[in-house]
């Protein structure tokens, strides 16, 4: 758990120090650290507001290029297992009551979505041309007797050709991204206030 208040967690840093897309967010919650900790990695769909439409719209496309049907997260599933599934996000650092950081590798402008899924180790070596590697992290930080939980999110595009074809789609999806994740901090922060999961 951290105790300074800079902003840009040194975990990310660990991870991925290199970047051209950067966006965070923060909510105070009353609540102990440990226990906001705990309700960031509980938060279920059914806990947040603009989750789920958001999700269907985001996986139109694909519905559209493949057969196959897709799992569509219920109101029971937790948001995490959500993204290990949809978006190939595979988990990079769990600090018990900490940080908590999950990375992803792939191609997400084309039709089908390409994600790989990587070991923390494969994920630090990773840089091969043609695609975007990124993180999503959370973190908990004592803030006056409540706590601060802070969220940050990176992109690295790989090459020139990476960046030049994830720019647009970044456009495209960062304000749906920020208000996904205010959701699920406002979530996170009720159900620690309320004691419901953990």
């Amino acid at each position: 758990m951290r105790d300074n208040k800079d902003l840009r967690m040194a975990s990310c840093d660990d991870w991925l120090p290199r970047y051209q897309w950067r966006t965070h967010c923060e909510r105070v919650v009353d609540a102990e650290p440990a226990a906001a900790a705990r309700a960031v990695r509980e938060v279920r769909p059914g806990d947040m507001y603009v989750l789920r439409p958001l999700v269907f719209v985001r996986s139109i496309p694909s519905r559209i290029a493949s057969r196959e049907k897709e799992r569509y997260l219920t109101k029971e599933d937790r948001v995490i297992e959500g993204l290990y599934e949809g978006v190939g996000a595979f988990e990079l650092q769990d600090d018990q009551d900490g940080d908590f950081v999950v990375g992803f590798v792939g191609r997400p402008w084309k039709l089908r979505q390409q994600w790989l899924r990587l070991t923390p180790d494969e994920y630090r070596a990773f840089d091969e041309p043609g695609h975007i590697k990124g993180l999503m992290a959370f973190s908990v930080t004592s803030h006056g007797g409540r706590t601060l939980l802070h969220t940050e999110t990176r992109v690295y595009g790989t090459d020139p050709a990476s960046v030049r074809r994830f720019r647009p789609y970044w456009l495209l999806i960062e304000p749906f991204s920020n208000l996904i994740r205010h959701d699920w901090l406002a979530a996170a922060a009720r159900n620690a206030r309320s004691g419901v999961r953990p």
